[in-house]
């Protein structure tokens, strides 16, 4: 049985315990049920173990790690083939930069409370504002605390993290890949300039405090000496463009249609029996708990990634959670990421409605490069899984994996030398060039891309929420 199932899958056992990093990011058939009710997949060559303090170091550079994902890194970076081979002359005249937000503790606490203590002592959210002139703000930083009068804390958690916080090896993450990204683009390529020009350089946040700390880590990488501040922008929660900021009632309607079809039904039939054993185990048996597989990954990625164990019955020690259900309870999470951006019968529509107004942004950077309209040259927006993961399904990315911890999408823009100049670009995902059904995003005029991305973007967003 084992051997068919494989066979299905396209890979032989011994392959799987052999995987190249690249191949850890697109397993074959991802959208069949049997990837995750398939035990021999393990993780399918990625990691969602890390220490504390330092990054996961045992899995080769490129590999799917969901602690800590690859990016860009001078040691590894392939320059375009056409480039590379003489093919053309060309210089990189624009990056417009996508990643989530570093690690973090989870969103999702167990119903019945967690058995480990968090520890954030470690890291200081610092939570102030100052004028833009005259006398500064006392930098002042959230502590959190238990009081044991508080008769709402028993069964919750003892500790001092919020829900969800950047963890100190998140904030350590950026700042190593904040120099990753000074080493290719800048020291390298010449690209971002060496003090962060206002006039050259444009960032972006929602309105979380992880994307924003995140910010921070990732630009102090960049800029390690710069003295002063620099602007991170944001658009106003109720009408963002990103983080489903705005309203739009069918997004919901969607959302429903696609978790009613007979595909979904199937990958929650195959997950039944784990389903049961991980809600009676730590009584979530709700539906924002049993209808995805959203929360019990959400939590057990963010233990795993934190140096933390995976968790236990209180009421009964000697079940914990076992690595098998956790990897499959994660293959789960893949299934249904890859089904939300990229298999299901309404992707399109379901892509429009929650990030195609970005995408339009996007499309207008590189409208604005093709018109000689900008002077920017770097452009770095700090996001989360769920405007990472509709803009890689609106590229078609083969297979989706779950947009992990710092997922980035790298779109670099290349001007070619000589008389007849034009436009190319490729797009990396986490510093390889992206495989899509359109071929591998390595070099492709600037209007395919562009071409690649419109039928995203909608031509009345009002009337298609209204719908």
């Amino acid at each position: 049985m084992v051997s068919l199932i494989f066979g299905l899958l396209g890979v032989a056992p011994s392959i799987v315990s052999a995987l190249t990093p690249l191949q850890s990011f697109y397993p074959p058939n991802l959208n069949d049920t049997s990837y995750i009710t398939d035990l021999s997949l393990g993780t399918y060559g990625g990691t969602y173990q890390s220490p504390t303090r330092e990054p996961n170091t045992t899995l080769p550079y490129g590999s799917y790690d969901y602690c800590q994902m690859p990016h860009p890194r001078v040691r590894e970076y392939p320059l375009p083939e056409a480039v590379r081979n003489g093919s053309v002359k060309a210089n990189i005249v624009y990056l417009e930069y996508l990643q989530r937000h570093q690690r973090r503790t989870p969103y999702n606490i167990l119903p019945g409370g967690e058995n480990q203590p968090y520890d954030c002592d470690d890291i200081l959210p610092y939570l102030y504002a100052g004028p833009a002139s005259g006398e500064g703000p006392l930098p002042v930083y959230a502590q959190t605390y238990t009081d044991i009068t508080n008769p709402f804390v028993l069964g919750y958690v003892n500790g001092s993290c919020q829900f969800p916080q950047l963890t100190i090896g998140g904030l350590l993450d950026g700042y190593q890949h904040g120099k990753d990204i000074w080493a290719v683009y800048g020291a390298k390529l010449g690209l971002i300039p060496i003090i962060p020009e206002k006039e050259k350089v444009w960032f972006r946040s929602t309105e979380s405090p992880l994307t924003q700390q995140s910010a921070g880590g990732v630009l102090r990488g960049v800029w390690p000496a710069w003295p002063g501040a620099l602007p991170l922008h944001q658009q106003t929660s109720a009408v963002d463009t990103v983080n489903e900021g705005f309203s739009c009632s069918n997004r919901g309607t969607v959302l429903s249609a696609i978790e009613s079809t007979a595909e979904w039904n199937e990958h929650l039939n195959v997950t039944a029996n784990l389903r049961s054993e991980l809600g009676s185990m730590f009584g979530a048996t709700s539906s924002d708990w049993q209808d995805t597989f959203d929360h019990f990954s959400d939590n057990f990625q963010g233990r795993l990634c934190n140096g933390y164990k995976l968790p236990c019955d209180f009421s009964d020690t000697s079940k914990c959670v076992s690595m098998e259900q956790a990897n499959e309870v994660f293959r789960a999470g893949d299934w249904e990421w890859n089904y939300y951006w990229r298999t299901n019968p309404k992707v399109q529509e379901y892509i429009q409605l929650v990030q195609g107004v970005f995408i339009g942004e996007i499309l207008s950077h590189f409208q604005a490069i093709i018109d000689g309209k900008t002077s920017l040259v770097y452009s770095h927006i700090f996001v989360h899984d769920g405007d990472i993961g509709p803009v890689l399904g609106a590229l078609g990315i083969t297979q989706l994996r779950w947009p992990a911890m710092a997922s980035n999408i790298a779109f670099e823009i290349w001007r070619t030398e000589g008389r007849e100049s034009a436009l190319f670009a490729r797009v990396l995902y986490c510093g390889q060039p992206v495989e899509t059904i359109h071929g591998t995003l390595d070099w492709l005029p600037l209007e395919s891309l562009i071409a690649i991305l419109k039928p995203y973007v909608p031509t009345d967003i009002v009337s298609l929420c209204n719908a």
